[in-house]
């Protein structure tokens, strides 16, 4: 009778395990698949604020002009009076969306831009830009901080060295000495503000170095498109001022010039470079300053990026990066990655 007893006590205690098991492996199951589902429906609704910049794109006439205006576009769902009629969506309750819209030129090219601008960005470092010139060259000699097949073929999951051009920015991540946090940067909605998130540590994402300054990263520095020229009228301070030759007195003249009399950009009164002539029209230059102008800078395009974030429960969940490709008849998404 006794062995009876003790029997059934072994077979309930493991009843009672296994039921409080498989509460737990449950409770487990739907926590995941919660998550997945806001990861989804991030994505998708980060993949809208792609196609409202498309159609931004597509309503207007490109020129020099209205590419200068419109490249500095941030904009969120909220302000735009987005989505706002749909059921169950309530902006007021942490469901974010921001995309903006830069010009795929006013980036370095990987591929085409004089490596000696890579160097005067005080965030690239001489190995950075050395692994970037061995991965594209031909030769399998590694530079001073470089490296080449014989050093990827030793990694714990070896490949080869390219030795050919990039074809996406996300092939920087194969490269000797560059990781992650320092292919994206800290600007993780790219507004080039320094945002509470930014600065808090590892509270939220993106995580940050606590630092009060926004480190950007290589994707905010290059790009794979154009012709290797860097278009004045949209181009950032720290790439007008790493081109050679160059330095931030020259980015001062040009931001300068850009904003018009009233020194605010975004107005009526912004100038913009329509030719190479035009630089010239820019107070302060020398002859030789103009002279390396024209030789690295365009003024038109015809690429441009989109950045599109999409947060729910107050945390970032979604970050698409887009390079799109506009014609007179079409948009067209030539390349898409999910930063995070």
């Amino acid at each position: 009778m006794g062995s009876v007893l003790v029997l059934v006590l072994i077979v309930m205690s493991s009843m009672v395990i296994l039921s409080v098991g498989l509460a737990y492996r449950t409770r487990i199951e739907m926590r995941l698949a919660r998550t997945n589902a806001q990861r989804t429906q991030a994505y998708y609704l980060a993949l809208g604020g792609i196609e409202r910049i498309q159609a931004l794109l597509t309503q207007k006439e490109l020129s020099p002009l209205t590419i200068a205006q419109i490249c500095p576009f941030t904009g969120t769902a909220k302000e735009e009076g987005l989505f706002g009629h749909l059921e169950g969506y309530d902006l007021m309750k942490g469901k974010l969306l921001t995309y903006n819209l830069r010009d795929e030129q006013g980036y370095l090219n990987l591929n085409k831009s004089d490596p000696l601008s890579w160097v005067n960005i005080d965030y690239i470092s001489e190995e950075c830009s050395s692994a970037i010139m061995d991965w594209i060259d031909e030769d399998d000699d590694a530079g001073p901080f470089g490296a080449e097949t014989d050093y990827y073929e030793r990694l714990e999951l070896p490949y080869i060295s390219k030795d050919g051009p990039f074809v996406a920015l996300k092939e920087m991540l194969f490269l000797k000495g560059i990781t992650r946090e320092g292919y994206l940067g800290e600007d993780l909605n790219r507004n080039h503000l320094l945002d509470e998130n930014e600065r808090d540590g590892f509270l939220r994402i993106p995580f940050d170095n606590e630092d009060n300054k926004l480190d950007f990263g290589l994707v905010d520095t290059f790009t794979v498109y154009g012709d290797g020229k860097v278009n004045i009228n949209t181009t950032y301070k720290a790439i007008l001022s790493a081109l050679p030759g160059l330095d931030e007195g020259v980015a001062e003249l040009i931001l300068t010039y850009r904003t018009g009399p009233d020194g605010q950009l975004g107005t009526d009164d912004d100038r913009y470079c329509t030719s190479s002539e035009n630089i010239s029209n820019i107070e302060g230059l020398t002859e030789l300053q103009v002279e390396l102008l024209k030789q690295y800078c365009c003024f038109d395009t015809e690429y441009f990026r989109i950045f599109s974030s999409a947060g729910l429960n107050n945390t970032f969940q979604c970050c698409l990066m887009a390079t799109v490709k506009c014609t007179e008849s079409q948009s067209q998404i030539l390349y898409m990655e999910r930063l995070f």
